[in-house]
C-alpha cells in the first residue's frame, strides 16, 4: 500500500469487484473515467478480467481509499508497455461523486507519477481521454502532461462522434518540478516526503532513545 496526501492506493481485491460492477455501469461514472467510456460490464465481465488481470505481469490495479476513513472513491491502475524505454499507461477513475471537484484526481495522478517515475524509475507515463471530459483534461494539463495526440472523430458518445485525447509525460519532464507539484496539490505532502522518500538508518543493536 502507499498513502499520499488524503487517499491510500492498495491492491485489488476479490471483494472489491461488486462496487467496480456498480460503477462500470454507471453512465455518469463511465462518461468522465479515463479512457474510453461507456462501456458497459455485468459481473461476469468484471469476473473474467480480473481471473485474466491476476495472471497479468504487466498490469497494476488499485482501490483508491481515503485515509481518513477507509472510504472507497475509486480505482486506478497502470499498463508495462516496456519495449526500449521503462513505459507505462495509466488510468482511474472516482466512482463515489461526493468526492468530485475536490482536487482528488490531482492527488491521484500525482501518486501515479510518484509510484511510476520516483519509485519504479520508468521514464514515460501515457494517458487517454475524450474531447469532452473537461475535468480529466485539467488533471493532465495541471500535473504537467503534453498532449501529443489525437485519434479525431473516433469515438461516439451519446450519438456524436468525438475525438480521442492522446498525453504523456517524460521523466526529465516531472523530476525537476516535482517538489513544486508535491507542494501543491498533496495535501501533507511532507508526511509521504517523510515516510515514503526518505532513507532511514537502521538503529545499532542494543541501542535505544
Amino acid at each position: 500500500m502507499m498513502e499520499i496526501g488524503r487517499i491510500r492506493f492498495r491492491p485489488l481485491r476479490r471483494e472489491d469487484l461488486r462496487l467496480l460492477e456498480v460503477w462500470e455501469n454507471c453512465h455518469v461514472c463511465t462518461l468522465y473515467s479515463r479512457g474510453k467510456p461507456l462501456v458497459f460490464k455485468n459481473m461476469d465481465d468484471i469476473e473474467r478480467e480480473y481471473e485474466e488481470y491476476i495472471k497479468d505481469t504487466k498490469r497494476r490495479k488499485f482501490v483508491v481509499e481515503m485515509v481518513s476513513d477507509d472510504k472507497v472513491m475509486g480505482f486506478s491502475s497502470y499498463k508495462d508497455n516496456s519495449h526500449r524505454i521503462k513505459d507505462a499507461s495509466i488510468g482511474a477513475f472516482i466512482g463515489e461523486r461526493d468526492y468530485w471537484n475536490k482536487g482528488l484526481g490531482k492527488e491521484i495522478t500525482m501518486g501515479l507519477c510518484e509510484m511510476l517515475f520516483f519509485h519504479l524509475g520508468y521514464d514515460r507515463i501515457s494517458a487517454w481521454t475524450s474531447s469532452i471530459n473537461p475535468r480529466a483534461i485539467n488533471v493532465l494539463d495541471a500535473v504537467g502532461f503534453v498532449h501529443t495526440g489525437t485519434a479525431r472523430r473516433s469515438g461516439y458518445i451519446m450519438g456524436n462522434r468525438i475525438d480521442w485525447y492522446m498525453y504523456d509525460l517524460l521523466r526529465e519532464e516531472y523530476m525537476p518540478v516535482r517538489d513544486r507539484l508535491l507542494e501543491r496539490y498533496i495535501e501533507g505532502h511532507d508526511a509521504y516526503i517523510r515516510d515514503y522518500c526518505t532513507l532511514s538508518t537502521a538503529k545499532s543493536p542494543g541501542k535505544h532513545t
